[in-house]
């Protein structure tokens, strides 16, 4: 017998993507993908200001030291706290989203397929966001976040037609 078929954490018996596991895990992968925009933020806020930003007040730390660094830096900072905020912001739709998907079991694959989109999104719309410096460039940016929180929006959509579904056959 393999250890991984006596292992409980890591059935082998259903293939992954054939279960709404993805879904689930594509929870706390949504959640990290946020911490790289502010690693970079607090490592270059740091290192721009000779370790002057303060940890007791951290959120007015760019406010307060942004007039003694170049411009550019400033507005890449914002963006870096932008772009880690609007992952935090936008973390619990999805959230609820999967788990209603998987409470209410939708097909498994479409489930996976909105996930690892949402996913994919997340990561492009966060490059651009880190990367866009032109007025134009940045409705790409709007574009992709749109985009992104069309995903959730579509599964609560139909998890909530297939509760109405569960629910009136159950009359």
């Amino acid at each position: 017998m393999s250890s991984s078929s006596s292992n409980p954490s890591t059935p082998n018996a259903i293939p992954y993507l054939s279960t709404r596991a993805f879904a689930l895990h594509a929870i706390p992968i949504s959640y990290a993908l946020a911490y790289p925009p502010h690693l970079y933020f607090f490592t270059k806020l740091m290192s721009a200001t000779g370790f002057k930003a303060s940890n007791m007040t951290p959120r007015l730390n760019l406010s307060a030291l942004s007039a003694s660094l170049p411009k550019a830096t400033t507005d890449m900072l914002w963006r870096a706290r932008g772009c880690h905020l609007n992952a935090i912001e936008g973390f619990p739709l999805f959230a609820a989203a999967m788990l209603a998907g998987t409470y209410t079991n939708l097909d498994a694959r479409q489930m996976n397929v909105c996930a690892a989109e949402y996913l994919a999104a997340r990561v492009v719309y966060s490059v651009l966001y880190m990367t866009v410096k032109s007025e134009k460039a940045s409705y790409l940016r709007s574009a992709v976040y749109f985009y992104s929180v069309g995903i959730p929006f579509y599964v609560l959509w139909k998890a909530g037609w297939k509760m109405a579904a569960t629910e009136k056959r159950a009359l």
